[in-house]
C-alpha cells in the first residue's frame, strides 16, 4: 500500500472529467455518456452505476432531468436484464425529501419491485428501506411501505434475504420509541434463521438497529451477536466486520472495545488484503474520522493487538503505521474500495 490516498479508479477519473468541464456542457456530456454505455456488453450498467453517483456534482435542477432521462433508458431493459433500480433510489438522497419529486419517484421504484428479477428486488429493498428514515416519520405512509418491503422481502428466497432483513432491522427507528425494540428483535430473529452466507450479508446492517434500543437492550443485543459470529462464512467477514464497528457511535467504551476486538477476530486467517479492506470501507464511511482521540488510540491499540496474534511481518506493520494518519483523516469525494486501494 504505497500512497493509497492518491489512488483514482478509471471510473472515478470520468466522474473527475465531468465536473472538469463547464457547467453549461455537463448535462448533455452525462446523457452522452450514459447512452453510449448501453452499447458496452460487459461493463455498461457499471459505467452507469458510477455516473449516478455524480448527482451531487449538478445543480438540483439539473438533477431532477437527469434522473428522469436515467430512469427511462431502466425502463427500455428487460426485466431479467441487469439495472440501475437500487442506484437510482440511493441517488435520491441528493434530493430534498420534502419534494413531491422524491416522493413521486420512490413511490414509482416501490411500485416497480414486484417486475424486477430477484436479484434486482435484493439490491432494490434494503436501499428503498434505508430512504425511509428520510421522510417525515408521521406520515403514515412510511409505517405502510415498511410493512410492503417486509412482505417483499420475505418473498425472496433465503438465499437472497440477508441485506433486506439486516436493513429493515438497521431503519427501525421510524416506529414509534415503543415498538422499536419489539420491531429489532423480530427482523434479528429473522437474520438469524437464515443460512449462514446471507446471516453474515445480514450482519453488514444489522447492528445499525441497536441504535434505536436502551442502554440495557443494546447490551444484551450484542451479546448475543457476538454468539453467533462464528456463523459467518469467511467471504462475508470484512462485511460483518464493517457492520459491528460502525456502529461505535451509540456503544459505550466497554462495548465498543469489545466491538474492535470482536470485528478485528472475525479476520483471523484471512491476512493484511483484509484488515485493509475493512480499515478502507471504515475510512469511506467516515467512521475513522469520527472517532474521538480516546477512541482512536484504542481502536490502533487493538488493530496493533490483531496485527501482533495474527503474525504480520514487519513490512506489513510498517506499512500499517506509514498509513495510520490517512486512515483518520476525512475521506476524499471519488470513492474508494477495497483491495484497489492496496500497492
Amino acid at each position: 500500500m504505497s500512497n493509497p490516498a492518491q489512488h483514482v479508479e478509471p471510473i472515478d477519473a470520468l466522474s473527475q472529467r465531468l465536473q472538469a468541464l463547464p457547467e453549461a456542457e455537463r448535462v448533455d456530456a452525462f446523457k452522452r455518456v450514459f447512452a453510449a454505455a448501453e452499447r458496452i456488453p460487459q461493463d455498461g450498467v457499471r459505467i452507469q452505476k458510477a455516473l449516478l453517483r455524480t448527482f451531487l456534482d449538478f445543480p438540483r435542477s439539473q438533477r431532477v432531468e437527469l434522473f428522469d432521462f436515467a430512469y427511462a433508458m431502466a425502463e427500455r431493459r428487460a426485466p431479467g436484464q441487469d439495472n440501475i433500480w437500487s442506484e437510482l433510489a440511493n441517488s435520491l438522497q441528493s434530493f430534498s425529501f420534502r419534494s413531491p419529486f422524491v416522493e413521486q419517484r420512490y413511490q414509482a421504484l416501490l411500485v416497480r419491485l414486484a417486475s424486477i428479477k430477484v436479484s434486482e428486488q435484493a439490491k432494490l429493498i434494503p436501499v428503498l428501506s434505508n430512504l425511509l428514515r428520510y421522510f417525515n416519520k408521521t406520515d403514515p405512509r412510511v409505517l405502510e411501505r415498511y410493512a410492503l418491503l417486509r412482505e417483499h422481502a420475505l418473498q425472496l428466497p433465503p438465499s437472497h434475504q440477508g441485506a433486506s432483513v439486516g436493513m429493515l432491522a438497521n431503519c427501525v427507528q421510524i416506529f414509534p420509541q415503543a415498538e422499536q425494540f419489539a420491531q429489532y428483535t423480530q427482523m434479528r430473529d429473522w437474520a438469524l434463521s437464515l443460512p449462514d452466507e446471507q446471516w453474515g450479508i445480514a450482519l453488514r446492517y444489522l447492528p445499525g438497529g441497536l441504535e434505536a434500543l436502551s442502554p440495557e437492550q443494546r447490551a444484551q443485543e450484542v451479546t448475543l451477536l457476538e454468539g453467533h459470529l462464528a456463523r459467518v462464512p469467511m467471504s462475508q467477514r470484512v462485511s460483518a466486520a464493517f457492520g459491528l464497528l460502525k456502529c461505535h457511535a451509540f456503544l459505550n467504551d466497554v462495548q465498543a472495545k469489545r466491538a474492535w476486538r470482536q470485528g478485528l477476530n472475525l479476520l483471523n486467517g484471512a491476512g493484511e488484503a483484509a484488515l485493509w479492506d475493512l480499515l478502507i470501507q471504515l475510512r469511506s464511511d467516515w467512521v475513522l474520522s469520527e472517532l474521538s482521540n480516546f477512541r482512536w488510540e484504542m481502536a490502533v491499540g487493538e488493530m496493533t493487538r490483531f496485527m501482533e496474534a495474527s503474525q504480520f511481518s514487519e513490512p506489513a506493520r510498517a506499512r500499517f503505521q506509514a498509513n495510520i494518519h490517512w486512515l483518520r483523516s476525512e475521506p476524499i469525494i471519488f470513492i474508494e474500495t477495497g483491495s484497489s486501494m492496496l500497492r
